[in-house]
């Protein structure tokens, strides 16, 4: 995953004191604060692992990476109907044929309100 996004041009650059994550985004010539709020570790039983950031602009976005069939379950109906979707499940398929394991990654923007409440049931 490190390899791709540095091939997409963006590439881990340090944490700050406050432990802040600084991307330098190559193509624009420019670094990224992104703030990590929370991460719920890999387990067993959840079958991934999940972060929740504050990007540059303040939007607050979960990021999670697991399982296929994991993630798929959490999809809305009109992401799982998305021609997109169905390329990536046959490429999916073909690969466990092939006896390859795989990870989806999947984001979401969530609001300030639900991200207050969820984490204050999180503590």
């Amino acid at each position: 995953m490190v390899n791709a996004a540095k091939q997409f041009g963006y590439v881990f650059a340090k944490r700050d004191e406050d432990e802040n994550i600084i991307i330098r985004d190559e193509v624009n010539k420019r670094e990224l604060k992104y703030k990590l709020l929370n991460v719920c570790e890999f387990t067993s039983t959840r079958k991934r692992m999940s972060c929740i950031f504050k990007d540059p602009s303040g939007k607050i976005i979960l990021m999670c990476k697991g399982a296929d069939t994991v993630i798929t379950e959490r999809l809305t109906a009109e992401s799982l109907n998305s021609n997109v979707f169905k390329q990536t499940q046959g490429n999916v398929d073909a690969f466990a044929q092939e006896g390859l394991r795989t990870l989806f990654l999947a984001e979401k923007e969530i609001d300030e309100m639900t991200y207050l409440e969820w984490n204050m049931k999180s503590i």
